[in-house]
């Protein structure tokens, strides 16, 4: 699959986990856009463009839950795969209940990353 046109977003509070999948994706072929906050990633300018979105839950602003029900809500929320080391169970109910793509508990192999991606592009 010609991943080099999809783009896939994240966003990560963590700097060196931000960096670190930002290379993963971009030696996987796919164009990465890399944010620090949820707050930034709404400030984007560019709105339909995104394929993926890879979220944390804990981004000590907005929550990964709390901009996922944003997305959501306004009906342009594309494919979310949670990546986290929250153990709670119930923010994963509560994403699944938004309907996440998927739900990696960190620290998760790229492999499954990849495979989520990969049933993301297959929906577009």
């Amino acid at each position: 699959m010609d991943t080099g046109k999809l783009v896939v977003a994240v966003v990560e509070n963590d700097p060196g986990m931000l960096k670190a999948l930002g290379r993963l994706l971009r030696a996987a072929g796919y164009l990465a856009q890399l944010y620090a906050s949820a707050e930034l990633y709404l400030q984007r300018e560019e709105r339909g463009d995104v394929s993926c979105l890879i979220l944390d839950i804990d981004l000590g602003g907005l929550s990964g839950i709390e901009l996922q029900q944003m997305l959501v809500g306004a009906g342009n929320a594309p494919p979310i795969v949670f990546v986290t080391s929250q153990i709670d169970g119930g923010f994963e109910a509560a994403a699944q209940r938004l309907g996440c793509l998927a739900y990696l508990r960190k620290p998760f192999a790229s492999e499954d990353l990849l495979a989520a991606l990969q049933r993301a592009a297959q929906q577009q």
